[in-house]
């Protein structure tokens, strides 16, 4: 547990975090997310002193940390910064033994540890020997946040760990560290300027307002539901309701329909004659969903260039906000889901979605008077 009791940070008058009181739950992901200059990094940074509040405590597990030797404190604290800040000079699995040797573990077992982190992380052993300058942004994230795993901290401070990233790699590494949570649950703050990314990752998200005010801390689901005041409201942002789909599953409010499928290389009058309507999902030799193909347009037996790729796949078991988005992404307007291997499990409508939310909706706030 991380404990902020009346923490404050002044700058020559200035005030960059005002009497912060927050707890960070023993292996939970706690979130700080906030409008620029409303003291989210000042706050990280004060846990492992490399910034002295100016008064009021923080205590790990009920200890000050102002009573704790500096060195000792920041290497029970594992850190990750936003562009990883890896030694250039040294290899892979070098860099992620760093910590765990600060922390006097014995050269084979702190390299062995690195081996273990680096599939653990989601890299193969091939990357092992390669150096910084020969890893992509996202896979020196990877790198930094093993690095950080490696002398087994009970306590994670991570500064925009994703946000230098490209979207896609930053969805990425979103999922393979929820993942990883999972398996190790450390208690771990967060610092992040985007809500999604706060909503997505945090068992409890705290906003700060500009002047370094704590404005509310809630779980993701009742941040959505129950906005503490206007300020809150607005930071959320006006997709609120569409992001609370999020949180609502799928498991026993939907019930899948069959879907015609066919492989590629179907002739035209075989596909018009097994299509529901002029769209038809195309599907490779193991059932894997490719796309949806148009059989009114169809002249020849079907080919990649057939495809329409706009539609989304929703996961069997995921959420609303998943099969809503398939659904509004496919030509057809129906929503194709498919099972953990990628097989398709079948395909929702539009009306049975739109009814799925309106139950959610009531049973969040209630029957109409």
């Amino acid at each position: 547990m991380i404990t902020f009791d009346a923490v404050t940070k002044l700058y020559q008058g200035s005030v960059a975090v005002d009497g912060l009181s927050l707890v960070a739950p023993t292996g939970k992901l706690t979130v700080l997310v906030g409008p620029s200059g409303c003291g989210k990094t000042t706050s990280l940074r004060m846990v492992n002193r490399l910034i002295a509040p100016t008064s009021g405590s923080i205590l790990l597990d009920g200890e000050p940390t102002e009573r704790m030797d500096v060195a000792r404190l920041r290497r029970r604290i594992g850190y990750v910064i936003q562009h990883a800040g890896l030694f250039p000079h040294r290899t892979v699995v070098q860099n992620i033994a760093t910590t765990a040797r600060l922390n006097k573990v014995p050269k084979a077992e702190a390299l062995r540890r690195a081996h273990d982190l680096l599939e653990r992380v989601g890299l193969s052993a091939a990357f092992a020997d390669r150096y910084p300058w020969q890893l992509s942004g996202g896979q020196q994230q990877r790198v930094g946040v093993a690095r950080a795993l490696a002398s087994d901290p009970n306590f994670m401070l991570m500064d925009e760990p994703f946000s230098a990233v490209d979207p896609v790699v930053r969805g990425q590494l979103q999922e393979e560290f929820l993942r990883l949570q999972r398996e190790i649950g450390k208690t771990i703050i967060l610092v992040t300027h985007d809500i999604d990314e706060a909503l997505k990752l945090g068992d409890q998200v705290a906003v700060l307002r500009t002047g370094g005010r704590l404005a509310q801390v809630a779980s993701p689901r009742d941040l959505l539901a129950r906005p503490a005041d206007a300020f809150v409201a607005d930071f959320i942002g006006r997709d609120r309701g569409y992001r609370f789909l999020s949180f609502a599953g799928i498991d026993g409010t939907l019930a899948l329909r069959a879907e015609p499928a066919v492989p590629l290389g179907t002739a035209p009058e075989e596909a018009r004659r097994v299509a529901l309507d002029r769209w038809l999902l195309v599907t490779d030799a193991a059932r894997r969903p490719l796309g949806w193909a148009d059989v009114e347009t169809l002249r020849a037996p079907l080919r990649d260039g057939d495809l329409n790729l706009s539609g989304t796949f929703a996961p069997e078991g995921g959420t609303l906000r998943h099969v809503l988005d398939a659904a509004l992404s496919a030509p057809s307007g129906r929503g194709v889901v498919v099972t953990p291997a990628g097989e398709l499990a079948g395909t929702v409508t539009l009306p049975a979605i739109a009814a799925a939310i309106e139950a959610e909706r009531q049973g969040r706030i209630g029957p109409r008077p």
